[in-house]
């Protein structure tokens, strides 16, 4: 493995673990603003029906969710064991799926990230 793709595996590892701490400390305390900023922002219409009706009703389920589903990619990156590609697939098909809820920058950072994860992936 080259010392860019290590890094670059660990830099995305770290991405997941703010993920988790941020909707930790944050969404959950302010999950109606952050979820509704998604809302507002998505650019195809299923999104903002999906984020107001069925996430944003089931905030705190939803958001305790992506915290441990965040949690655990970010764990199973960092511990650089045998889970480490399966952990870039499922995040990159994370990525992918927040690509919908986004606005239009939003939804082409996400897609490179899901791009970026993929790559690595493969590349193990």
């Amino acid at each position: 493995m080259t010392p860019l793709r290590s890094i670059a595996e660990v830099v995305i590892g770290v991405l997941f673990g703010a993920g988790a701490i941020f909707n930790a400390t944050y969404t959950l305390g302010h999950s109606d603003e952050f979820y509704g900023s998604f809302a507002d922002g998505a650019w195809l219409p299923p999104a903002r029906w999906f984020v107001r009706e069925v996430i944003i009703p089931n905030a705190t389920v939803f958001t305790v969710f992506l915290v441990v589903f965040l949690a655990a990619v970010a764990v199973a990156i960092l511990t650089r064991g045998d889970l480490v590609r399966a952990a870039l697939f499922v995040g990159a098909a994370f990525a992918a799926l927040a690509a919908f809820a986004s606005n239009p920058a939003g939804t082409a950072g996400n897609l490179a990230l899901a791009a970026i994860q993929a790559a690595l992936a493969l590349a193990r």
